[in-house]
């Protein structure tokens, strides 16, 4: 058993069936810091550019700047609505390229998923059950308004909307991670340096002000002030603190968690974000998932792209997985051990969105190059032809298929999304959308729907079988890509 693929959707407003034709960015050493999260509101201020890579057209172009933006500033305070506290370091391993100490003082665990027993990673009994999911959710960065979007996949409906910083108009909210069992998301604040933990099933939710009542958003028109959700469940600033918005928390991934062999699913998960200082150090940090303590930080030395870790994604194997943006280097953390590892594959590379196959193949979007992938077994880059355009999100679905989304201004081709067939590392064919502005981040949902969601206020979920097309309305501003639905991580864990 391994880790597996599945992801989800966008919300009703406006839905068309139809048939389907033919901006932002390292090297290593690690040391770790602890930050400890309070029971108390965060403070945040931030002023800045307010998007990355923004475009806003419509019906079939597309205008887009760049998160080249460099101007403000942000701090923030951590706090966390659940209670705990964490305190104190310890040294830990030394790191390839670098050291990292851990907050338990030795290799961490929470990662392995080794059975005790057998050497297996699970038991027979378990097979094909662990993490499934009970519920599916797209999640969806709202940017311009500092919120983000639960829109069910099932039923296309947008079930809630949720403020995720107590300054939400600095926030710039953009990456989403969905933890295995699809129970919790975290949202990366770029503008405010924080990350805001909410829960999906209101029986995660915490009753803050012991009225017996869960009180939270119903709908996407009922927006709580930020403190009074209830489903919201904590918020951290990062430590060390960004100093401009370019250092924002970005890159986001979820731990699979510790498997417990009695109840087959993984527990207790951790969750790891990436930001920068402006001192050509950048860190990936890892964050207590039920808390939002900050338990270990990896340093990473020499960091040169402007942003911070663009994207993160975590492998079946307990590496996480991470690159800057428009540079040429790739890196790859093992989360039981923090040993950091580095890899150049040269200037055309240019990553921007990443994700990681179920064999542990790192897949990367060129902005102004190929779709290639990194072979870890061999140590190569490999770029598929026929591939050279401006990518953004990536996404691979239970068929080894990938599917990137592409923009205006790429060589090849323009405003739609690529195939590719993952299992023979081949250009499968180019898709237009019926409308199309800025389509930035791709996931792939519980039923294997794929799902691409456009800067411009809308989202398509796609058939990847028949090609067939499906329109969602989604409110709002949306520089958002990463595993919005978890189907990113439960592809990698629970192949089937």
């Amino acid at each position: 058993m391994r880790w597996d693929g599945s992801i989800v959707w966008g919300v009703g407003v406006g839905m068309v069936l139809v048939g389907c034709a033919g901006d932002d960015g390292g090297r290593g050493d690690s040391s770790a810091t602890q930050a400890s999260a309070t029971d108390a509101s965060a403070s945040a201020s931030a002023s800045g550019s307010a998007g990355e890579s923004e475009g806003s057209t419509s019906g079939g172009s597309a205008s887009g700047a760049s998160d080249s933006a460099s101007a403000g500033t942000s701090a923030g305070t951590s706090a966390s609505t659940s209670a705990g506290t964490s305190e104190g370091t310890s040294e830990g391993t030394s790191a390839s390229s670098g050291d990292a100490t851990s907050s338990s003082g030795g290799p961490v665990t929470s990662g392995d998923t080794t059975d005790p027993t057998d050497g297996s990673t699970g038991g027979d009994a378990c097979m094909g059950t662990e993490g499934v999911f009970d519920f599916s959710y797209l999640w969806v960065a709202n940017t311009s308004q500092g919120s983000i979007s639960k829109i069910a996949t099932a039923t296309m409906l947008e079930e809630g909307r949720y403020i995720v910083d107590p300054n939400p108009g600095a926030a710039s909210s953009s990456r989403t991670a969905v933890s295995l069992d699809g129970r919790f998301v975290v949202v990366a604040n770029r503008g405010t340096g924080t990350i805001t933990k909410v829960a999906a099933n209101v029986d995660d939710c915490v009753d803050k002000n012991n009225d017996g009542v869960i009180t939270t958003s119903q709908n996407k028109d009922d927006i709580l002030p930020y403190g009074q959700d209830e489903c919201v469940i904590w918020t951290t600033a990062v430590s060390p603190m960004p100093p401009a918005y370019v250092g924002g928390p970005r890159g986001l991934a979820w731990e699979a968690g510790t498997f417990n062999e009695q109840s087959c699913k993984y527990e207790n998960p951790n969750v790891w974000v990436g930001w920068h200082t402006n001192n050509q150090i950048a860190y990936m940090g890892r964050f207590d998932g039920a808390t939002g303590v900050q338990l270990d930080t990896v340093e990473i030395k020499d960091w040169s792209p402007s942003h911070a870790p663009y994207g993160a994604a975590m492998d079946g194997f307990g590496n996480l997985w991470f690159s800057g943006v428009f540079t040429g280097d790739i890196f790859r953390i093992d989360t039981a051990t923090l040993e950091l590892q580095r890899w150049y594959g040269g200037p055309t590379l240019q990553p921007y969105g990443n994700t990681v196959d179920v064999d542990g193949n790192f897949w990367l979007a060129g902005y102004g190059g190929p779709v290639s992938y990194f072979n870890p077994q061999d140590e190569t880059f490999n770029p598929i032809e026929g591939t050279n355009g401006r990518h953004r999100g990536i996404a691979v679905d239970g068929k080894k298929r990938v599917w990137a989304a592409t923009n205006v201004g790429g060589a090849l081709y323009g405003c739609g999304l690529v195939q590719i067939d993952g299992a023979t590392k081949t250009f499968v064919k180019f898709h237009t959308f019926p409308q199309c502005s800025t389509p930035v981040g791709v996931s792939v949902d519980a039923e294997g729907f794929i799902w691409v969601v456009d800067y411009a206020g809308w989202a398509w979920k796609i058939n990847g079988d028949t090609l067939e097309m499906q329109q969602v309305l989604i409110a709002g501003d949306h520089y958002t890509y990463s595993d919005m639905t978890g189907g990113g991580l439960k592809g990698v864990i629970v192949p089937g």
